[in-house]
């Protein structure tokens, strides 16, 4: 099952609580799609907050337009707080095998 690693680091004018609580919220409404095994995020620091997202390759595919209004507004608000410094996406080797195949080769 694919995981989802994303950082996020606090702006120098952000707010700590803010951040937290939106990550918090995040979490919630993600774990409320279909597909998706767990959605947590944990502080490293307290600058940072690491988001950790499990779940069907589908799932974690689906274009954003596919959330709730409530995600994109949350999304917006830790935009405002921090900055995203990776987002990094851990597949499993079933599936780039068949995004390779896909692509003819």
């Amino acid at each position: 099952m694919p995981i989802e690693i994303s950082i996020w680091e606090r702006r120098d004018n952000g707010d700590r609580e803010v951040m937290g609580n939106t990550s918090v919220e995040l979490c919630r409404i993600v774990r409320g799609r279909d597909g998706i095994r767990s959605a947590k995020f944990y502080w490293s620091g307290s600058e940072r907050v690491v988001s950790i997202i499990e779940g069907e390759t589908e799932a974690l595919n689906a274009p954003a337009t596919a959330a709730p209004a409530d995600y994109a507004r949350l999304a917006f608000t830790l935009a405002d707080n921090a900055r995203n410094l990776m987002t990094l996406r851990l597949g499993e080797p079933r599936d780039a095998l068949q995004t390779y195949r896909a692509a003819g080769r």
